[in-house]
């Protein structure tokens, strides 16, 4: 699966069937925003004052954002990545992460850009800024380091597989 309208619409799949066997309403169901226009991809890059990570450039003229993207979760767009109360809200959470678990993550917190979070829990998901010879890592905080994927592509996959995970969850619950 190389490309982004076949990923987005197997999550949409996913999240369509997880929305019929919630029946508890454990979480919203949201279709992605519609793609962002390049000049707003280069408006974001231009206030953050570096170039996006090449997959989430992708993902972005695709599908300029998803909230709900996995459980409670939103994957930021364009709108949210500079001065946003969403953008201010992942650094809060960004900052209250322990200095040894970003230590340990090999990165300082100005390395890191918030793309992903909850403001039910401490969720977030961070994308590396300086890493010009390759894609740039996603790592997954929730007061220490969950996971990490090689690139923004390989988190999308994963959130895929997790929501699969929730939706066998709800058909077993149901």
């Amino acid at each position: 699966m190389d490309h982004w309208t076949d990923m987005i619409a197997v999550m949409m799949s996913v999240k369509q069937e997880m929305q019929k066997y919630d029946k508890e309403k454990l979480w919203g169901y949201y279709l992605p925003e519609t793609a962002a226009a390049e000049s707003k991809i280069t408006e974001a890059e231009n206030c953050l004052g570096f170039f996006l990570d090449p997959y989430y450039k992708e993902f972005l003229k695709h599908a300029n954002g998803w909230k709900g993207f996995s459980q409670t979760i939103d994957l930021f767009g364009t709108e949210e990545l500079c001065q946003s109360e969403d953008m201010k809200y992942a650094n809060m959470i960004l900052n209250a992460i322990e200095n040894s678990v970003i230590e340990e993550s090999s990165f300082s917190r100005d390395q890191l850009l918030p793309i992903a979070a909850t403001k039910t829990d401490k969720d977030l998901f961070v994308l590396t800024k300086w890493n010009k010879s390759s894609p740039r890592i996603v790592i997954w905080f929730a007061g220490e380091e969950v996971e990490r994927f090689d690139n923004f592509k390989q988190f999308f996959l994963a959130m895929i597989d997790y929501n699969k995970d929730d939706l066998d969850y709800l058909k077993d619950h149901d």
